[in-house]
């Protein structure tokens, strides 16, 4: 008797536990491995003027189209050998401890989101483009008529021979100075919707936070380049009492396994914010915006709401522990994970009481900023790069899709408690949501002002990237804007019946002429 696999196998990988961005980590995690096999690369790159990218791009499937996925680098690439390993399942990687682990990888997202999928590889040096085909309708067909005619040739033998696909690889000629990957997916199960695109952008900032940190990659997802700074995270750390920020590195020693990493606290957090982040090869697995928090600190089931479940912050790099086969997960045995909570207490238990305690404290008043130096500085940042491709190269989404996908983020937040204020006048109501539950990836504002009359909904993203940037009295100017600019455009569409920005801005422009007598 012989256990034989069945290649029906490879249509159930669809039903993994996988979510779209960590599925397109498997992806990345491949590029950026070739790369670091590769130490001469960098310097090949500087040589071409460029750094390694890699680019994600997608259509969806429609009646009339297959859709696609579509993941391109110029990293090392793969000879036939290289190419063959790839396409063995569970054929594990030489190197051991770096960001592919179980040879699975490859093979298991590419099947989760379509059943035909293509990679093109030319490796550095080589003049030769190796093209491989993978459908699974195809093989599943071919499996079955090669079983069939096993059972009518040979009707009285058990044992059958394994059927294996052949896949050829095709050989074309290409420019000997070009190399990389490109895997294309087609026929697809999955569809990216407004709300996933959002998500997996800021799932893949956090993954992949190190290496964008350092520069030493570029991910591009749907056209816009993926961001992470942890300056900006430190910044935003409460202060002790000699100003110094509340931040500390630590290390220990697991069952011979090294951990380290540091803890925070931050001065404004959040739910999303908090907790620790773990990271393999320095690469996230567990991090935010669903980070791992341990039960002795931050209480069971993901945590209490309180304020150590919305200030205490922090790293933890686990290489050597075992990880899911989905690269989301370390997966502690009960003595390790006790042994990790025991440090940890003893590392930074102070900073849980200071979290637990801290006020935020009121902010020093400021000096007056000089008007024409102000006017200077920002017309000078006008003028750098990246303001420069937001204005003239950046895309913008059609209409009906921003509104599609603001309504989304709407309901999305509306289903989560947050502050929230009431304002009724006359017969509208006022809701002003502050959300701290909102992608960074979605808008500083969301106006919902043309739906209803007597309904104006306002919702402010807490998690803005700008929105840290403010201090108490900027706060306040910045709020005092956005809920006149949804109370201008909904007297626009309501009561004048234009929403001609000229005419918007005349109504806000009435607004704040207005004094403000009610400020406590």
């Amino acid at each position: 008797m012989e256990l034989l696999l069945g290649y029906e196998i490879l249509d159930s990988y669809q039903r993994l536990p996988y979510k779209i961005w960590y599925a397109l980590a498997e992806f990345i995690d491949n590029s950026i491995q070739s790369y670091r096999n590769h130490p001469e690369l960098k310097d090949i790159l500087k040589g071409e003027g460029i750094g390694l990218f890699v680019n994600i791009s997608y259509q969806n499937k429609t009646a009339t189209n297959p859709g696609f996925i579509s993941i391109v680098d110029n990293a090392w690439g793969m000879d036939e050998q290289q190419l063959q390993n790839a396409l063995i399942l569970g054929k594990k990687p030489e190197v051991k401890d770096g960001l592919s682990k179980y040879g699975l990888g490859l093979k298991t997202a590419a099947f989760w989101f379509g059943r035909a999928w293509t990679i093109e590889t030319t490796e550095y040096g080589s003049a030769k483009k190796l093209i491989v085909e993978v459908d699974l309708n195809k093989i599943l067909k071919e499996e079955e008529a090669f079983y069939e005619k096993q059972r009518l040739e040979n009707p009285n033998v058990e044992a059958l021979i394994q059927f294996k696909p052949n896949l050829e690889i095709k050989k074309v000629d290409c420019d000997v100075s070009s190399h990389g990957t490109r895997i294309h997916i087609t026929d697809l199960y999955r569809k990216f919707i407004a709300t996933t695109v959002s998500t997996c952008r800021e799932y893949l900032s956090s993954i992949y936070r190190k290496d964008l940190e350092s520069k030493s990659v570029e991910i591009n997802f749907q056209g816009e380049a993926l961001r992470w700074s942890m300056e900006e995270i430190l910044s935003r750390l409460a202060l002790d009492d000699s100003r110094a920020r509340l931040h500390r590195s630590f290390s220990f020693v697991i069952n011979g396994k090294n951990v380290y990493g540091w803890a925070g606290v931050l001065q404004n957090g959040g739910r999303k914010y908090a907790g620790f982040s773990l990271l393999q090869a320095n690469r996230v697995i567990q991090g935010f915006p669903m980070a791992y928090k341990p039960r002795s600190i931050f209480g069971e089931d993901g945590g209490r709401n309180d304020l150590i479940n919305q200030r205490l912050v922090g790293e933890l790099h686990v290489d050597g522990f075992e990880v899911s086969h989905t690269k989301d997960q370390i997966l502690f045995d009960e003595e390790e994970e006790v042994a990790l909570e025991e440090n940890l207490i003893r590392e930074i238990g102070d900073f849980k009481k200071l979290a637990s305690k801290l006020r935020v404290k009121e902010i020093e008043s400021r000096p007056t900023i000089n008007f024409e130096l102000a006017t200077s500085h920002v017309l000078k940042n006008l003028k750098t790069k990246d303001f420069q491709y937001t204005l003239f190269q950046k895309d913008v989404l059609p209409e009906e899709v921003i509104e599609s996908s603001n309504d989304e983020a709407v309901r999305r937040v509306s289903r989560v408690e947050h502050k929230s204020l009431i304002a009724k006048i006359g017969q509208l109501e006022i809701l002003v949501l502050m959300s701290d539950e909102s992608s960074v990836f979605d808008p500083y504002l969301i106006v919902q002002a043309r739906s209803d009359r007597d309904k104006l909904t306002i919702v402010i993203n807490k998690n803005h990237s700008y929105w840290s940037e403010l201090d108490e009295s900027s706060a306040f100017n910045f709020l005092l804007n956005c809920i006149y600019d949804g109370i201008a455009e909904w007297k626009a569409f309501f009561i004048v019946e234009s929403i001609d920005p000229s005419t918007i801005k005349l109504i806000k422009d009435h607004f704040l002429r207005l004094r403000l007598d009610i400020l406590d």
